[in-house]
């Protein structure tokens, strides 16, 4: 799917979680500006970072990717907070100390 539509479907259903939602929109919005018609293949969480997989882009393009997918590392993937951010368990996931204690409780 090109990206403006990627774009209009994350609206009902966003990939991942809604902490990073400002980082993608951002990054989709940067991706944009340079080429409409890039295509996404995925975007999912792996490893504790955001990934985020296209087809047929620049190294302009590319480099956007790489920042916002380090950048993920230092955001709580369910808040949004970058106050005391870690990525550990054992499946790897970035959240803050709240989060990651609220998601210990549920179990």
């Amino acid at each position: 799917m090109n990206i403006t539509e990627f774009k209009k479907q994350y609206k009902k259903f966003f990939p991942v979680g809604n902490g990073w939602r400002p980082l993608v929109e951002k990054l989709v919005d940067d991706i944009i500006k340079i080429d409409p018609t890039i295509e996404v293949t995925q975007v999912k969480e792996k490893f504790g970072g955001l990934r985020f997989y296209v087809s047929g882009a620049s190294d302009e393009v590319y480099d956007l990717i790489e920042k916002a997918e380090k950048e993920s590392y230092d955001i709580c993937e369910e808040c949004g907070t970058k106050e005391n951010v870690t990525t550990k368990g054992s499946w790897l996931l970035t959240l803050c100390d709240k989060c990651r204690k609220e998601r210990q409780d549920e179990m």
